[in-house]
């Protein structure tokens, strides 16, 4: 399992808004360069992002994808989720 990762809200927002010109196109290359080493660990992820399904509503990538795969195969969420996963950890 990949330890969590928690970036600055700043940070997050960036590497999302260039992964929804990246993602979905079959590319691993394109996603590595997207991401560089906040893949490191992270196996399969670059995969995943290069092999998104768009959206069925909106027919594209939109940031929704990006954030369930950095999330649900990355592990990498905002920092501002945080204190809500401290909080869930002691049962609160």
């Amino acid at each position: 399992m990949t330890t969590e990762t928690f970036l600055p809200r700043a940070l997050y927002d960036c590497h999302v808004d260039r992964l929804v010109a990246v993602a979905g196109q079959g590319d691993v290359d394109l996603i590595h360069l997207a991401m560089g080493s906040l893949l490191a660990g992270r196996p399969g992820l670059a995969e995943r992002l290069a092999n998104l399904d768009p959206c069925p509503v909106a027919g594209a990538i939109t940031n929704n994808e990006i954030k369930m795969a950095l999330g649900e195969h990355g592990n990498v969420w905002p920092s501002t989720i945080r204190p809500h996963v401290l909080l869930a950890e002691l049962g609160g």
